[in-house]
Parts: C-alpha cells; structure tokens; sequence
C-alpha cells in the first residue's frame, strides 16, 4: 500500500468508494473497471485488496456505504421533518431540482440506473437495491399518514399506494430526461408532478 493509504485507512477506503460510485453512475457497474479506479486516486492495488476482495465486494460496498447514505440524506431524513405533505414535498422537488446540474440531470439517478443494470443478473445486488427503495417507500408512505392524522391529506387516499405512484413517476421523470438529454422533459413532468400531489390536499 502507499504511505498515504497506511497512514488514513478510513480515507483510502472512502476515496475508492466515491471514484467507484461516480463510475458507476457514467459506465454503469459492469463497465466499472478496477484499474480506472485506481488510475484516479492513484491507490496500489494492494490498497484496494487491503480494503475490497474483488470488484463485486466494491459494488456491494457502494451501495451499502454510499449510495444508501446518499438516499437517507436526500429523501428519509427530510421526510421525517414533514409537517405539511403538500407544501413541504413540493418545496423538496424544487430544492432537489435546483441542486441538480445538467451533468447530474443526464446521467439519471444512480439506484434507477442500479436497478435497471443489475437486478436481473445478480440477487445479491438485487436485495441490496430494493431495501433501498424499501426504506423511502415506507418514510414517504409514514409522512402521508402523518398527513392524513393532521387532516391535511385527504382521507380517501392510501398512503402506501401514493407513495408507490410518487416514487415511481419521480424516477420515470428523471429516467426520460437521461434519454431526451432535456431540461425541458423534466420540468414539465415535474409541474404536472407537483399538481398531483396539490391535489392530495384534504
């Protein structure tokens, strides 16, 4: 190992998770390439093995350790801070929205892009990819029936069901967009998105 990758283990290993994400994310994880990882953090190999056994330990790792986090600081936590369904979702899509740049926009949303890559082709992948849509489907799920007990999601609604729906269009949104390579495409989707959520509003 190097010097550097002795002295901050930790660091090293996060180094090599954010390079694989972000390859991930471009070349998907089967064009994912061991030696391009390295090539840009300017690891040994024996830094990586100190940290991953093989490629597919890394993929894991990304998931677990990266991608994971990423949905909680993005979606769960801030759902968890929901007073208002309608108001407060339709100010995350615009704060969302507005941190998105187009680089991000066009490259689509990495657990879309994982789960359309690898779910068919491995179940160790496949299971650690939907207990991540599992845990936003059930936060933003809770967050309508907190809604629904405060009288203002309407009461004919299912909770669970519209948080399937809204999930769903939101990746589809961001899905045509990284085909169109389009602003456009998504925030006209996105207003019609957040007039469907208005009208949710009891």
């Amino acid at each position: 190992m190097s010097k550097a990758a002795v002295r901050n283990p930790d660091a090293t290993r996060q180094n090599i998770l954010q390079v694989a994400f972000e390859e991930i994310l471009l070349k998907g994880y089967q064009g994912l390439r061991v030696d391009e990882v390295l090539k840009q953090t300017g690891f040994t190999k024996g830094a990586f093995y100190h940290h991953f056994k093989s490629k597919k330990e890394l993929g894991h790792a990304v998931i677990d350790e990266v991608l994971k986090p990423w949905i909680h600081e993005r979606w769960i936590e801030p759902l968890k801070q929901v007073k208002d369904p309608i108001n407060d979702l339709i100010k995350m899509m615009n704060d969302s929205r507005a941190e998105i740049n187009i680089k991000e926009l066009h490259t689509g949303c990495p657990l879309n892009n994982l789960t359309h890559e690898m779910s068919p082709l491995d179940e160790s992948f496949r299971v650690r990819i939907v207990a991540i849509w599992e845990i936003w489907y059930e936060a933003l799920a809770e967050t309508f029936e907190r809604g629904q007990q405060t009288g203002i999601i309407r009461k004919d609604v299912n909770p669970h069901n519209i948080a399937r729906f809204l999930i769903a269009t939101i990746e589809g949104i961001i899905g045509q967009c990284k085909c169109y390579m389009s602003d456009q495409a998504f925030d006209e989707a996105g207003k019609c998105l957040q007039d469907y959520v208005k009208t949710l509003r009891a």
